[in-house]
């Protein structure tokens, strides 16, 4: 009998031919999971919560956010000794016109309060802003017929818009590793280039020689680009991606031995898969499947608010969120 997945697929509905579906939410202990054409933005609102994503941990407060990418295996669970949150995530249809054939399912991001450096402070300020602003447009075309419900739509477009394009232009794994932040907007566009490719290609050979040829890069100077980065070097940024998806592999093919994983992700030598794996996890490919097995014992289910209830959820938050955060525009309250 073969072990069952330790993270899932998770589907998301999307009405009206929108771009964006938002749940709002008491956060259990949920199933890692992940989405293969949508991007999510975890918005705590009330108490405090825990995203895993990817492994990574982050505790989100009252107007703290985290995104997690298509394919990140992520997961928000309740505080133990803060079990009264309140939470909602924001979803992304990648496959929408709005954003079709753009490119963002093959970008990393990197966007979570507790990792944000000054620099990108205000432009974490921004998005918090235009979320807000979509939760709000989005719980009063709910209910709204006619006119209203058309200006709400044309609201939650551009809104939507405006989030992804945040996203790329600031929070960008290309912004989170140019240190020095010397590199230009050029540059940027190249290394969108470079990660597309290299996400679509990383079980293959793959050298910095074929990126420059690719890109119309001379070798030097795409070398002193990592240099400079935190990574320092292409094969670390290749070894980066291979580890990044032999976790999925991990969790959602346990029919599949840690050897195989690591050939199917690049690596051509086992023990050199588990030496990367370590560096970027602390523990071995199998530990880590323990570790959600574990995990997983005590999943509990969110508490969904259905539409009817949303609007003075949000509203009977709003004091202890503003306590919190300092907003350039108050919330109306919903009518």
């Amino acid at each position: 009998m073969l072990a069952k997945e330790l993270a899932k697929e998770q589907y998301v509905v999307f009405g009206n031919s929108s771009p964006l579906s938002v749940t709002i939410y008491r956060a259990g202990r949920q199933m890692p999971h992940y989405h293969r054409e949508e991007l999510e933005i975890v918005m705590c609102l009330k108490g405090t919560v825990e995203v895993y994503s990817m492994h990574e941990k982050h505790v989100l407060r009252a107007g703290d956010i985290k995104e997690a990418d298509t394919y990140d295996i992520h997961t928000v669970s309740r505080v133990p000794e803060e079990p009264d949150n309140l939470v909602v995530s924001f979803h992304f249809d990648l496959t929408h016109p709005l954003f079709a054939g753009k490119g963002f399912e093959l970008l990393y991001y990197v966007c979570s309060s507790d990792e944000i450096d000054r620099a990108r402070q205000p432009a974490l300020n921004r998005l918090r802003r235009v979320l807000w602003a979509l939760l709000y447009e989005t719980l009063q075309a709910a209910p709204a017929a006619g006119e209203r419900q058309e200006t709400g739509k044309v609201r939650i477009h551009a809104l939507s818009a405006e989030v992804l394009q945040l996203l790329r232009s600031s929070f960008q794994y290309f912004n989170a590793i140019n240190l020095d932040d010397t590199y230009s907007k050029d540059m940027q566009d190249r290394f969108e280039h470079i990660i597309a490719y290299m996400l679509k290609n990383y079980a293959g050979r793959i050298t910095m020689r074929d990126i420059c040829q690719m890109e119309h890069l001379n070798y030097n100077y795409l070398s002193q680009f990592f240099k400079t980065t935190s990574l320092k070097t292409f094969r670390a940024f290749l070894h980066e991606i291979r580890v990044y998806h032999s976790e999925h592999m991990l969790l959602c093919s346990p029919e599949m031995t840690v050897p195989e994983i690591g050939y199917a992700c690049g690596f051509s030598d086992p023990k050199f898969f588990y030496r990367e794996f370590r560096k970027k996890h602390g523990h071995t490919p199998h530990q880590h499947r323990i570790w959600y097995r574990n995990y997983n014992r005590l999943i509990s289910k969110d508490t969904i608010f259905a539409p009817e209830e949303q609007r003075q959820v949000i509203n009977n938050c709003i004091a202890g969120f503003y306590s919190n955060m300092v907003w350039e525009e108050a919330w109306p309250e919903l009518d």
